[in-house]
């Protein structure tokens, strides 16, 4: 958002408890839990947030390739209670693909692409990147979605507490333009006890819609783990040339 003083954020992870209704975060923000510890570290090429509440262990593990433009997540959730747990993993990013959300939005389109089914976003009204198409993926995962943020958040609603998330609605699927343009992406998992699971996903941006198609079939096969080493051996060699010694 660009809001140095309110910090909004224009990416957010959500975790929904489809037994009890427990909404929660893996990041300390938008949802604030008032006795759960968040635990933040800032590493050479990657980011990593670490939280638990309602008996589920949480780490959002975010770093970008050094050469592609995608950026990747990868949340882990651990199951530390005794019994089986449906949680809805929900993704939101406010697309702005322009100097401003507030100047741009009117003119972004989303759309399902039909080969990947990851969300693809345009602004062809933005005259150096209109050809560019923006994308946000759950690595195949989604299962329902919307690019409608008045319908994910609400007309008075806020991110700590979306409309969507307030109950069990299913995302429309509405995509398109004339929109108040969103990318938001769902998923439900289940986690046996004392089980983990890793949801991946992929936001980015490409030349084209083809180069997007396959930066995302790529990265959906890539060895994650051989790419952030990548990442950190780049880091720990430019990092590493100059040591001083007193």
């Amino acid at each position: 958002s660009n809001d140095p003083v309110g910090d909004r954020p224009g990416e957010v992870f959500y975790l929904r408890d489809l037994d009890t209704g427990d909404l929660w975060c893996p990041t300390a923000l938008p949802i604030r839990g008032g006795t759960t510890t968040c635990v933040t570290r800032h590493g050479w090429g990657y980011s990593r947030f670490e939280h638990v509440a309602h008996d589920i262990a949480t780490d959002l593990l975010q770093y970008v390739p050094l050469e592609d433009p995608i950026k990747i997540s990868r949340l882990t959730l651990r199951n530390t209670s005794g019994r089986f747990r449906r949680i809805s993993v929900n993704t939101y990013t406010e697309w702005v693909l322009g100097p401003s959300r507030t100047a741009s939005a009117a003119f972004v389109t989303t759309e399902i692409d039909s080969e990947t089914g990851a969300m693809f976003a345009r602004n062809p009204w933005n005259a150096a990147f209109g050809s560019r198409v923006a994308f946000a993926d759950l690595a195949g995962r989604q299962t329902e979605w919307t690019g409608d943020r008045r319908e994910f958040v609400g007309r008075n609603g806020t991110l700590a507490s979306p409309v969507a998330l307030a109950g069990a609605v299913k995302l429309s699927g509405t995509v398109g333009a004339g929109l108040d343009p969103c990318g938001a992406l769902r998923t439900i998992v289940v986690l046996p006890p004392n089980g983990s699971v890793e949801i991946v996903f992929f936001l980015g941006e490409a030349d084209s819609a083809q180069q997007a198609r396959s930066l995302i079939l790529l990265y959906r096969s890539e060895d994650l783990d051989g790419v952030l080493s990548a990442v950190g051996s780049y880091w720990e060699d430019v990092l590493g040339t100059v040591q001083v010694k007193t």
